[in-house]
């Protein structure tokens, strides 16, 4: 089987999520979103068979990015389950950190971007909260943790590369920016101000950042199997 049609089936898994989501049509959903991430882990588990430890980081994240998506998904019936997938996001996120850690150790970047871009994520973030945070009621502890760890990991993977010799960099850095862009829209949605298209755009940004994040690792251990180094 020529394992490249993945992305094609990925492409194909999200227009039918997008359609189930704009037409609010439930029972539809429960097919397609869960086989977003599902996707996603067999395209990336294929891919990756020969290469470091460093992989299972990003396959765990993608599995409590599964988890998180499930939870979600049924809390549109049932009302309870909203903090369980923040909890699941919240863990696969951290796996995310310790991957682009790991990546940092093995890519040795000779300096950091420009302390500028760290400034303006925090401030963004922070901003974010602000606006958020009057209208999150119970869940304001948990929201912040979120905040500051998602922000984090776009931290970490604006940390993590050598951009001037590392064009894969780029697509992960593009990916944990959406990633936050998605989560933004989610939070102004739920907790400020509902708007019509919101559940496009979400899961649009979405699973755009994980396949960009899951694809700039993949070409990433590649590149550190090719050149005979291991993180420890």
């Amino acid at each position: 089987m020529n394992f490249q049609i993945l992305p094609a089936i990925y492409f194909f898994a999200l227009t039918v999520e997008i359609f189930a989501a704009s037409t609010q049509n439930l029972q539809l959903q429960y097919f397609s979103k869960p086989s977003l991430m599902l996707i996603l882990i067999f395209y990336y588990v294929i891919n990756t068979k020969k290469l470091g430890s460093e992989k299972y980081l990003i396959i765990f994240a993608l599995v409590f990015s599964w988890l998180g998506d499930v939870l979600l998904l049924l809390d549109k019936q049932f009302k309870t389950l909203f903090i369980y997938g923040l909890i699941a996001f919240l863990v696969a996120h951290i796996f995310y950190i310790f991957y682009f850690w790991q990546i940092r150790k093995a890519n040795n970047p000779e300096k950091l971007p420009n302390p500028l871009i760290f400034v303006v994520v925090a401030g963004y973030s922070l901003t974010l909260f602000a606006v958020v945070a009057p209208n999150v009621q119970n869940l304001l502890i948990p929201v912040a943790i979120y905040a500051l760890i998602i922000s984090t990991m776009l931290g970490a993977s604006l940390a993590a590369f050598e951009f001037g010799k590392q064009a894969f960099a780029k697509i992960c850095v593009a990916g944990t920016l959406l990633f936050l862009l998605s989560d933004s829209i989610l939070a102004i949605n739920r907790f400020v101000a509902p708007f019509e298209y919101a559940p496009i755009f979400i899961m649009l940004t979405y699973a755009v950042a994980q396949l960009l994040i899951t694809e700039g690792s993949l070409r990433n251990l590649k590149n550190i199997s090719h050149r005979g180094h291991r993180v420890h």
